[in-house]
């Protein structure tokens, strides 16, 4: 229905996305003279009329509203309103006296009249220039014309608010001339949207610039199905041909195009999207001459007297390899330690972190990781505060880029981040940008795992650049509990293994892929027995898979333990999400880094509350989630950075450990069994690892053919960097 009315009052008003409670007085209603409106709605203005569309709805808590579902303003249909309307703030030093002058001059139907011929104000009295520039701007900034323009041709309100931020008076000049530019301008705007929108506003198929803003996402897309940094042209062009070439007759015009607008790069025979281009060419700059800034010297006996005095207080004796370790630590401006569980990584991180402190009493030191259950687990484990790289370096969601770069760069003399086979290339590179007063860095990382999910390999080309001093640990000294799944892990990384041994804290329970799941359901059961409540046993046992379909895949794993530990209940409050069902009390992974909520992908919490849009001051259904004491809150903008967690990728577990892993395998798995990946999974568990299903599986995983190699020329791009400087 339609109700017509007045602007009386805000009562909230969310600036990210416009979405508002606002009380208008209304005309001619046949139920209420005012009312309280919910809606998104853009910038209000306070003298205008309004035609509300919408339904009446009763809101348990506070009462009757008028639930918009659209709007536009109404001008203003007698004098003393076109007055107010010209007076208003938008029109900068026209007050009501030039314009009552202006009314009187053009009638009611002046906005019309000076949109069709702007020329026509050259006839008010006392026109100057400063009050037609006025004027006109003033009318260019009529941002409802924008608001309904763009949600009438499928743009949300959400990504409409963040245009307007981006672009403000000139938004809507754009999105009728050149959409496509926007992809590459709006952070968290892709081609499939700005792609409907101007066809629907009749763009051809064989615009210009629509061909090169597809051939970028499609440049993006082929590089990150592989975790490549470049495809070969060849390749790309072939892909070109199939996908556009009914609307073009050259491809190489529009791989013209990318490269002259900055998209893409072409060298010798390979084609780079511009961001990693950008970021391999930094990434061997920087570190060919790093560091720009040296420590002051430290000579062997002053660091061995502080190492001394450090296991003194650590209650600690390091042997010879550690020694070893350490002392690199002074003697290298960049080092690289790798090595597999158990072989004391961290206890010569927490070494080099207390050492430092003694001698270098006056610099910064920061310890990161690239997910928060890491930066957690080495906060933990070196009594130091670690952070997430996204939350050192100041993640804006509103603009999707990092506070700190460049022009803004961290205080940070020594900087150590763990974790390191987790960090893709792009992020490394806006890292090295932020640090320009950065003396030492030191590189940990398992370069047996699992690479980045992102493009890069970023670890193995640092490594087999063989420019930087790398500590490779190998010895195992965690001879206690968890010590049996740390020898397994080695035989695996060496391909030795022969049999699977079945201890306390190994087992594997052999069945037919058909029985996996009821096998699965049964072993979580018994290993939940062993916590006091369900909750704390969520935490520490986890059921990882390498695929997400199939019958065995992480999806349906996941409804069927939720059915089995957290079943329905009509006393339990539960949202449908999609095709998801999340529940009250159930566990949860976050999928995306939220750093002003302090949470990050891969990071495990429990639905504490579920409040629906019915009880909702603002309409909205929410869920309210607990991770480890940081309560989180989710809104329709961001369900989807959600998902059960029962069981989860082995992707998504890197970064952390369990007491328990529960580890299913099957055959139906095919080419996701992989050495790499297993052995990934294998090292996420600390006190005991189960298998379930099919041991050919786990066979055929340790001993089959990896995924081939990244395309990345990180490695050849550091070895030509140094040889140049090296050379001058």
């Amino acid at each position: 229905m339609e109700e017509k009315g007045r602007f009386i009052k805000e009562i909230f008003r969310n600036q990210q996305n416009g979405y508002t409670v606002a009380v208008f007085e209304l005309e001619e209603s046949k139920v209420h003279q005012e009312i309280t409106v919910v809606g998104y709605i853009g910038e209000i203005d306070k003298n205008a009329r309004y035609s509300l569309q919408g339904d009446y709805v009763e809101n348990p808590r506070y009462g009757i509203q008028f639930k918009m579902e659209s709007y536009k303003k109404l001008m203003a249909d007698n004098k003393e309103g076109m007055i107010k309307y010209f007076s208003g703030v938008q029109f900068k030093g026209i007050g009501p006296v030039f314009a009552e002058r202006l009314v009187n001059s053009l009638g009611l139907d002046a906005i019309e009249k000076i949109k069709n011929n702007t020329d026509i104000l050259d006839e008010v009295p006392s026109m100057t220039t400063r009050r037609k520039k006025a004027i006109l701007e003033g009318l260019k900034q009529e941002a409802d014309e924008a608001v309904i323009f763009l949600t009438s041709h499928h743009i949300s309100l959400k990504n409409v608010f963040k245009l307007k931020h981006k672009y403000g008076n000139d938004l809507l000049e754009i999105m009728k001339t050149d959409p496509y530019r926007v992809i590459r301008e709006v952070e968290g705007i892709g081609f499939a949207t700005v792609d409907k929108f101007a066809l629907d506003v009749g763009f051809e198929k064989d615009d210009i610039n629509r061909l090169t803003a597809y051939s970028e996402s499609l440049l993006m897309s082929l590089c990150m199905k592989n975790g490549d940094t470049y495809l070969e042209l060849n390749e790309f062009i072939k892909h070109l041909n199939k996908n556009i070439g009914q609307y073009v007759t050259d491809v190489y015009k529009i791989v013209e195009r990318l490269v002259m607008y900055r998209l893409a790069y072409v060298e010798e025979d390979r084609i780079y999207h511009i961001s990693q281009y950008d970021a391999e060419v930094y990434i061997a700059k920087y570190l060919a001459l790093f560091p720009e800034q040296h420590l002051k010297d430290v000579d062997a006996i002053t660091a061995g007297n502080a190492i001394s005095t450090v296991q003194d207080n650590l209650s600690i004796t390091y042997d010879q390899d550690q020694l070893q370790a350490i002392m690199s630590f002074y003697e290298n401006d960049l080092m690289i330690v790798t090595g597999g569980p158990g072989t004391g990584k961290t206890t010569i991180v927490k070494a080099m972190i207390k050492t430092s402190e003694l001698l270098y009493p006056d610099y910064n030191i920061n310890l990161v990781a690239p997910t928060g259950r890491a930066a957690k687990r080495l906060t933990e484990l070196t009594d130091c505060e670690a952070k997430t790289i996204h939350s050192l370096l100041l993640w804006d969601k509103e603009t999707g880029r990092f506070a700190k770069d460049e022009n803004d760069p961290l205080s940070v003399d020594i900087l150590i981040v763990d974790e390191f086979s987790m960090v893709d290339q792009y992020l490394f590179y806006n890292l090295l940008k932020a640090c320009a007063s950065l003396k030492k860095l030191v590189i940990i990382g398992d370069v047996d795992q699992l690479p980045s999910v992102a493009m890069g390999s970023v670890l193995k080309d640092l490594i087999e650049s063989e420019l930087f001093e790398v500590i490779e640990l190998d010895k195992i000294y965690r001879q206690k509990e968890g010590s049996d799944i740390i020898y397994l892990a080695k035989d695996i990384k060496n391909e030795e293994v022969i049999e699977i041994p079945t201890d306390n804290e190994i087992r594997f329970f052999e069945c037919e892929k058909t029985d996996i799941k009821d096998i699965t359901l049964q072993i979580v059961e018994h290993a939940l027995n062993k916590y006091e409540t369900l909750e704390e046993g969520f935490m520490n046992v986890q059921v990882l898979a390498p695929k997400h379909k199939g019958v065995n895949g992480i999806e349906n794993l996941n409804v069927a333990l939720q059915k089995k530990f957290n079943p329905y209940s009509k006393n339990k409050r539960q949202l449908q999400v999609g095709y998801k069902t999340f529940r009250l009390g159930d566990k949860v992974l976050q999928l995306k880094n939220q750093p002003d909520d302090d949470v990050y992908n891969g990071d495990i919490g429990i639905i504490t509350e579920i409040i629906f849009a019915s009880e909702d001051y603002n309409n909205q259904n929410r869920i309210i989630a607990d991770f480890d004491g940081r309560i989180v809150e989710y809104t329709y903008d961001t369900f989807s950075n959600l998902a059960h967690a029962y069981c989860m990728s082995v992707h998504k577990s890197q970064g952390s450990e369990y007491p328990i892993i529960i580890l299913p395998m099957s055959l139906e798995y095919s080419i996701m069994l992989q050495k790499r990946l297993i052995y990934t999974a294998v090292t996420r568990a600390y006190k005991s690892l189960i298998f379930v299903g099919q041991k050919e599986a786990f066979f055929k995983g340790i001993a089959g053919k990896e995924m081939s190699l990244r395309k990345t020329t990180l490695k050849q791009r550091l070895i030509a960097e140094v040889d140049f400087y090296e050379q001058r």
